[in-house]
């Protein structure tokens, strides 16, 4: 098919059918295909297969990037008739949106996109995807690259493996790459007491997933309902948590947080209560008793929209605070200029209503109800304990001690 790259094809061919890959390869290593006469004469002499091989790249990846540009190029076209190949250059952003808030978000940022290219001129390719896909592919885009002009211009995530992975992004971090683009001068009122500014300038924070309990009181077997995190962690709830272990974003703000307030014995503890790592939706969808049937599962706020009225089940959100699970941006310095107005999208108010209504996220925008009653309140990991610690060995610290907990015999 004439629209379908393969690898045998040339990097010439590439660019001729596809104008808009240019910012791309040139932003991944390949900057003599800005030219157009090395774009002729050397783009005519390598396949699309070796240039990957050159430069140790995972073609798979790459070739995704290329056609997610490819494909936001027609969808403008055919909504406005523009060509955006005229563009003299591009930004990229790359990250994982929430599930529940990816459609509309993306709906409101085609547009904006649109409009930020007919003011500056300059494109925005994108890839947002759904977090419930994960953030493999981000993570080797970002290990595969041997500097900062072959990474993404602009993060968008939340969790805290990728942006303080000093193998990852934060290794670039490091190297002041990055710069706080936010233009909010006050945070939400609902996060009073919660320090999310980041006080060395690298990061912004956007949103943030709350972790809270769900309570199946038919299960309870006469215990009274765990309120706080001490008390489920506690003996008495041996064998009867429900945890989302596969949902890595929130699952390590729960065991960061809780090691960094409560030490090591917290996350033993949380794993010797483990029943099961049932997903949120089946947890809220299931209501039959049975032996194998959690007591208290923690999970993201947003599940709670799913519960029935008439079943046993009782949101409790914890109050000592639920623990937050911050949606990141992380955007480079030297392209603050192009960048500063997308970030500012991303924060303003009709973002922060999808989060709100969508997903069940706070937003950090001020002038947004996030519709949480005033006693409940926050636990944040902070950026002390960010900065003075390798967030990776931490997480792998705390894995180590839920997974042999979670092992032992049960008495």
């Amino acid at each position: 098919m004439k629209d379908e790259i393969k690898l045998t094809d040339s990097l010439f061919s590439i660019t001729e059918r596809f104008p808009e890959t240019i910012d791309i390869f040139v932003a991944n290593g390949f900057p003599q295909l800005q030219n157009p006469s090395k774009r002729k004469v050397m783009g005519s002499a390598i396949t699309f297969e070796m240039a990957m091989q050159s430069k140790k790249k995972n073609s798979a990846i790459f070739l995704q990037m290329l056609n997610e540009a490819i494909n936001q190029k027609k969808e403008m076209a055919a909504d406005e008739g523009e060509d955006i190949s005229d563009a003299s250059n591009s930004v990229d952003i790359a990250g994982v949106l929430p599930c529940p808030v990816k459609i509309p978000l993306l709906d409101g940022f085609k547009t904006f996109t649109k409009d930020y290219f007919n003011q500056k001129k300059t494109g925005i390719n994108y890839r947002l995807k759904s977090a419930s896909g994960g953030i493999k592919w981000l993570e080797d885009e970002v290990r595969i690259a041997t500097n900062d002009s072959e990474i993404p211009d602009l993060f968008l995530s939340a969790g805290f493996e990728l942006f303080f992975d000093k193998e990852l992004i934060g290794k670039y971090r490091d190297q002041g790459i990055f710069h706080d683009m936010s233009g909010l001068d006050r945070f939400n009122s609902c996060f009073d007491g919660v320090d999310l500014k980041d006080p060395k300038g690298n990061y912004s924070i956007l949103a943030g997933v709350p972790a809270i309990f769900l309570v199946n009181n038919e299960e309870l077997n006469g215990r009274k309902k765990p309120e706080t995190w001490d008390e489920l962690l506690s003996k008495e709830f041996e064998n009867s948590l429900s945890l989302p272990v596969e949902d890595l974003d929130l699952f390590n703000a729960v065991i960061l947080t809780l090691y960094k307030e409560k030490g090591p014995e917290s996350i033993k503890a949380l794993g010797r209560n483990l029943l099961s790592s049932m997903h949120p939706a089946q947890m809220v969808k299931s209501t039959t008793k049975s032996e194998e049937k959690p007591a208290v599962t923690v999970l993201p706020w947003f599940f709670t929209k799913m519960i029935f009225p008439g079943t046993p089940l009782e949101v409790v959100w914890p109050k000592d605070g639920a623990i937050l699970s911050p949606v990141f941006v992380a955007g480079k310095e030297s392209k603050k200029d192009e960048l500063k107005e997308i970030v500012h999208f991303f924060e303003g108010e009709a973002v922060g209503e999808i989060l709100r209504d969508k997903g069940y996220f706070p937003s950090v925008n001020p002038n947004i109800d996030n519709r949480i009653p005033p006693q409940n309140k926050f636990r944040f990991l902070g950026w002390d304990f960010i900065y003075q610690n390798d967030i990776t060995e931490i997480i792998n610290i705390c894995m180590d001690l839920f997974n042999s907990a979670v092992n032992e015999p049960k008495e």
